[in-house]
């Protein structure tokens, strides 16, 4: 008999003991009296028998495997955020032991929870439907970059407020009062969180809050490039740019390049990332700093806290800082 086929209604029958015995062999052997333990071990070893994942799920065993789901979105294998968290998540799964299931979620809610533990959700954009489905199936999860109020979950985020409010008045401080905004997809909540905290630095600063001037790119180089068209053929043109990617902020240094503006003297450019591609070179970019490993750490933590000990929701908030480097100048 083939071993793939090899059930554990077959090892019960070899060693003459009831199925109950069997499963309770391969969760707790020390469970079962010591006469059947001898004649299920030399049932399993006979017949080659390895227990389907599957099956150890339903009877309550480990499976040693967290999931990551990650919303799909035009540019994923392209995103430092995306990468970033992949590698941050895998690197310190493999520190623990801890076997990594990958699900890049398309529209179509298909996650198979019997495959693993628990789950850390990348973010919810646009699988709020999954979400809510794995919390009641009482599935332990964790998300991160996302503060998720309607429902008692754990999550790890950053202050993307925060991060905003000091990069914009970082512009502010250099005198610049025509601070323009290219904010991300507005259904994300960090990129809503960035232009809150924009506009409220400009309203500290006493700077006019100009609609022109705020941008939706969708985190998308292409739509990038569309919106700094836009923005310079104004009659009044910005003279600083906060954007709400570092991916958005080179997608600006391409195009003031080809504009032949010289940057930061003609336009001053902050990005929201830390993208370690843009610290080297000619012109480094002044950027804000999320820690992505940490919160990728930190949500392993929580989840194998929740698994191991069925600890309550934990809700964790991040600071990010200001990196100041060569794109930002005086007016």
């Amino acid at each position: 008999m083939s071993s793939s086929k090899v059930t554990i209604k077959d090892v019960a029958k070899r060693a003459g003991v009831s199925i109950a015995t069997v499963s309770r062999y391969l969760n707790n052997p020390s469970s079962i009296k010591k006469e059947n333990r001898t004649k299920v071990d030399e049932a399993v070893k006979e017949l080659h028998y390895h227990p389907l994942i599957f099956a150890q799920r339903l009877a309550g065993g480990k499976l040693n495997t967290f999931g990551l789901i990650i919303p799909g979105y035009e540019g994923i294998f392209y995103s430092f955020y995306a990468l970033e968290i992949i590698r941050g998540i895998a690197a310190n799964l493999d520190k623990e032991g801890i076997d990594l299931h990958l699900h890049i979620f398309w529209n179509k809610d298909n996650f198979n929870t019997s495959l693993v533990e628990g789950v850390i959700f990348a973010d919810i954009i646009g699988n709020e439907k999954q979400l809510k489905r794995l919390i009641r199936e009482q599935v332990p999860l964790v998300v991160i970059n996302r503060k998720v109020t309607d429902h008692e979950v754990s999550f790890v985020t950053i202050d993307n407020f925060k991060g905003a409010y000091e990069a914009t008045e970082f512009l502010a401080h250099h005198r610049h009062k025509k601070i323009a905004h290219l904010a991300g997809d507005l259904r994300v909540q960090c990129a809503q969180e960035r232009l809150d905290g924009y506009k409220a630095a400009l309203e500290k600063n006493k700077i006019e809050i100009r609609k022109e001037y705020i941008k939706i790119t969708n985190f998308s180089r292409r739509e990038t490039r569309e919106r700094l068209e836009e923005l310079f053929s104004l009659k009044e043109a910005p003279t600083a740019l906060f954007c709400c990617s570092d991916e958005v902020a080179q997608e600006v240094l391409n195009f003031a390049e080809e504009r032949k503006l010289s940057i930061p003297k003609d336009l001053s450019v902050v990005g929201f990332d830390d993208n370690h591609l843009l610290a080297y070179g000619n012109l480094l970019l002044t950027t804000v700093r999320q820690p992505l490993i940490k919160m990728a750490s930190t949500s392993i933590q929580i989840l194998k806290d929740i698994v191991e000990k069925k600890i309550p929701p934990q809700k964790v908030v991040l600071g990010p800082e200001l990196v100041i480097r060569d794109t930002v100048g005086f007016l």
